[in-house]
């Protein structure tokens, strides 16, 4: 299992300023367990999202590589347990790429 982490901030504004501001951090995975590890591209992603997206909406797309050949480096990205209360990722495998998307928004006022 290889793993990293997403930040996400609700509103860019309120973020830079630290004003009730909310924040989550998303742990991604991807299972393999062929030959060569998979590595994602960046060891950290950042998106900022507004509190007014709908379910379903993309946030941020994340990329890793796998030196393995053919289906053995097909991806797939999965999220912990405790993440999938307020997103979900989506694989698309033809550019081996996840796509955290919005499955609840919790906002400030709740």
């Amino acid at each position: 299992m290889f793993w990293l982490c997403a930040q996400i901030c609700l509103s860019r504004w309120l973020c830079l300023l630290s004003l009730y501001a909310a924040s989550a951090t998303v742990t991604i995975m991807i299972d393999d367990i062929n030959d060569h590890a998979p590595r994602f591209v960046q060891s950290v992603y950042r998106a900022t999202m507004s509190e007014s997206l709908s379910r379903g909406a993309s946030i941020i797309s994340v990329s890793a590589t796998d030196r393995d050949i053919g289906s053995n480096a097909k991806l797939v990205y999965t999220l912990r347990e405790q993440d999938r209360e307020h997103f979900y990722i989506s694989s698309i495998e033809a550019t081996n790429t996840g796509v955290l998307k919005v499955f609840k928004v919790s906002g400030c006022h709740e």
